[in-house]
Formats: structure tokens, sequence, C-alpha cells
């Protein structure tokens, strides 16, 4: 019994701590901004994340803006600041923000409130054609604020180019957010499922539990 307990306890969990990568490539979230430039203020289209930027100690303000290369590039400069909320109850445990087009010449480095930034990446896209960066966030949060970098950490000009002192800037073409599975139905499916598969028997007066074709005794010893 001890050894079934166990297994639909390891089920449950499994279904509570079940993530889902939320990504957001912001020529698909805003396919008309050459018409209509969106906010740098914005709830995600699937009511799951809220974004609130701010020029907060920066010279230059958050914006989006148009880049040949990348499209649409949701924009953050030197010691501005970027909170991203969840909405629904999933709490964040990372955050890809994918670095396009004019973005990799400046990258800064990002403090978060809380958890970590992990090493970075600076390849190219899949397709090996254009430069493409990435910052990694790990943690575990509803609520979290990153802070740009007041200079050049990762980019071109100040790691190939020995421009130091450039101001930071970090230009997202994409962010993908991993969340908690926020759907109770999942919990719910799961312990239907190990309810199916877990069935009682008397055998000679004695108890015993029948697993996926496989028979235990209450003290989850197997039975020949």
């Amino acid at each position: 019994m001890k050894h079934i307990t166990l297994t639909i306890l390891s089920l449950l969990t499994a279904a509570q701590l079940c993530a889902a990568d939320h990504s957001y490539i912001w020529n698909e979230v805003y396919p008309n901004y050459k018409s209509q430039i969106p906010s740098s203020d914005f709830t995600t289209p699937d009511g799951l994340f809220r974004f609130t930027s701010d020029k907060a100690k920066g010279v230059s303000g958050p914006a989006f803006g148009e880049d040949s290369k990348a499209g649409l590039l949701y924009r953050l400069y030197a010691d501005n600041t970027l909170r991203i909320e969840s909405l629904k109850g999933g709490k964040i445990s990372a955050i890809t923000f994918v670095i396009g087009g004019n973005g990799h010449y400046k990258l800064a480095q990002l403090t978060p409130s809380t958890g970590a930034m992990g090493e970075p990446y600076l390849g190219k896209d899949p397709t090996g054609t254009f430069r493409e960066y990435k910052l990694f966030w790990n943690g575990n949060t509803l609520d979290i604020t990153f802070t740009v970098g007041h200079e050049c950490e990762y980019g071109i000009d100040c790691m190939e180019q020995d421009k130091t002192g450039e101001p930071g800037t970090c230009m997202t073409k994409q962010i993908i957010i991993t969340s908690e599975n926020d759907d109770p139905s999942a919990i719910e499916q799961t312990m239907q499922k190990a309810q199916i598969n877990n069935h009682k028997l008397l055998r000679d007066g004695q108890l015993l539990i029948e697993r996926n074709g496989i028979i235990y005794n209450l003290t989850g010893t197997k039975v020949e």
C-alpha cells in the first residue's frame, strides 16, 4: 500500500509542477505594428502576463520599434526597468530574452529583483544567418522586475570593438516565459488516471491491490 500511495503522490506532484512555455514573438503579437506601434506597457493576448516598463533612471524610455532584420523589437535602454507579472496564478520559473537585429550591438546584463541570470548565449539564429543573442533567467515568482545594465556588457561594441562606457540596451524580438501549469484539470486528470490503474482485490480473505496488471499486498510487496 505504501508503494501505491507513493506512486499516486508522485503523479500528483508531477501534475502540480508541470510547466508550459509561452512564446511571444513581437511581430506575431502585434502583426499591424507598421501602422500602429503598440504601447510599451501591455498584457499578452492570452491574458497570462502583464508587461510594465519604465524609463526609471535612464536617459531614453522603453519603446517598440521596427528593425530591418528582426522586425519588431521591444527596446529597453540603460537603467530602464521591465516588470513581468503572472496574472493567473502560475508562478514564473524561467524567462528567455531573445535579442535580435540591432540589439546585439550594446547588449547589457539584466539585474532581476528575484531569481538569477544564467550564462548568456552569444551566437546566431537557428539558420546561422543572423546574430541572435539570448539572456536567461531562472527563479520562482509571480512578479519580477528587471533593470537594464548601465553599460554594454555582452554587445559587440564593448566585446569586439573595444568601445568602453557605451550605454547598455536590451532589445528583444521574442520573449519566452516558462510558468507552472495553473489548470486544475491537469491534477484531476492525473488522479483519475491513478484511480483507473489501481484496483482492490479480495483473494482468500486478503485485500490486495492490482496496479497496471501487477498485484501487491497492503505492505506494497509484489504477490505472485
